[in-house]
């Protein structure tokens, strides 16, 4: 029972062995694994590091494109047409699996579903953890089996949710689901659109399969001013594109999923690139977005951005500039906090280190000598 895991490459030097190494220890056995990497033109030393996995896995396929995407949808469209797997799974380069993910998603897996799904937990790269807000809710603490969008439509609201699905292959080629290709980010919202609204079933068991590497902190951050506006862009379009595929009730959930990513961004120091013009473009767009939208839904799923989200409905755009400013100072604080709170922990466990209570010991014999001599 081969699993094709498909993972778009785009210079990831300083991740691609952490996420090659989980796939390596899967308890499942990297024989029933097959490994599908396409590069999009790396300029750094990802090749290389790949290329040195090629004697550890039985089933390992690696493509270097002729020009670069700029995107992963190509990438993964194409590792699609590579894989011999009955499973897909799609992965991101920077990111590492759970030793039992496979085991446990193949064991709760039942033959009439298309696709099973896990939970992940973010982590920073200080080690830090947290659990994405699209998990919070208790909802998606239980176990679902035979389950489809018809009887839950709530699962529209689950953000990242691609790269948390094995998907039957068969279901996926025969439904003609594709990435949409030349889309930076948003890419994948059409996908899991389409796996949610064609299956018949699928199953949902709330087990951390899939840890996500959170890269959009610290230095890793530098968007020009461009990049912010495509980014939210892309977001706005995804809507679009994928709006139509759900019903009424349905889209009140998929609307928490774009609202969150457009949001992820709004609530950011990078929004501050953009002169106020441009902020009120935006707000317009998310003004039709949220056109009829459930406020009870809103509530429950954004409960610190509805204020917000009244502004933009009652088109008080200037305002929920003003608010926006807000929010960035209260995301700004948290982290700040919880930087300030790993800070505090590092110290206490250094005071009850050896090292610590050998220098405590030292300083001690230090100061009665230095006594001694007065």
């Amino acid at each position: 029972m081969l699993i094709s895991v498909i993972l778009p490459v785009f210079n990831v030097e300083d991740y691609i062995e952490d996420c090659l190494d989980s796939i390596l220890d899967q308890s499942i056995g990297e024989e029933n694994i097959e490994v599908i990497l396409i590069d999009d033109c790396s300029t750094d030393s990802s090749k290389e590091k790949i290329l040195c996995y090629q004697t550890k896995f039985t089933n390992f396929k690696y493509h270097r494109l002729m020009k670069n995407q700029g995107s992963p949808g190509k990438p993964r469209n194409i590792g699609v047409e590579f894989s011999t797997g009955e499973f897909i799974h799609f992965m991101d380069p920077d990111d590492v699996l759970d030793v039992y993910a496979y085991e446990t998603l193949l064991k709760e897996i039942r033959p009439s579903d298309d696709f099973i799904m896990g939970k992940m937990l973010s982590f920073n790269e200080d080690g830090s953890t947290f659990q994405h807000v699209t998990f919070r809710e208790y909802k998606m603490n239980k176990t679902y089996i035979n389950t489809n969008l018809m009887l839950t439509p709530f699962f529209a609201q689950v953000k990242v949710g691609v790269v948390l699905k094995l998907i039957r292959k068969s279901f996926y080629i025969n439904n003609n689901i594709k990435f949409v290709e030349n889309m930076r980010n948003g890419e994948d919202k059409l996908v899991d659109t389409l796996l949610y609204t064609k299956a018949t079933s699928f199953s949902y068991i709330p087990f951390i399969v899939y840890y996500y590497r959170n890269r959009d902190v610290g230095e890793n951050k530098s968007l020009t001013h461009q990049d912010v506006l495509d980014s939210i862009n892309n977001d706005i379009n995804a809507y679009y594109i994928c709006y139509k595929n759900y019903n009424a009730e349905q889209l009140h959930f998929f609307r928490i999923n774009v609202l969150r990513s457009l949001f992820w961004k709004i609530l950011d120091d990078e929004f501050e690139l953009l002169t106020n013009n441009e902020k009120v473009k935006i707000f317009k767009e998310i003004n039709q977005i949220i056109k009829e939208y459930n406020p009870n839904i809103i509530e429950m799923y954004m409960h610190n951005e509805m204020p917000i989200i009244k502004m933009i409905s009652n088109k008080d755009y200037y305002l929920a500039i003003s608010y926006s400013a807000l929010l960035q100072a209260r995301r700004k604080y948290f982290y700040n906090g919880l930087e300030l709170k790993s800070k505090v922990t590092e110290i206490n466990n250094f005071k009850l280190s050896k090292s610590y209570k050998l220098y405590k010991i030292f300083s001690i014999f230090k100061n009665l000598i230095g006594g001694g001599q007065k």
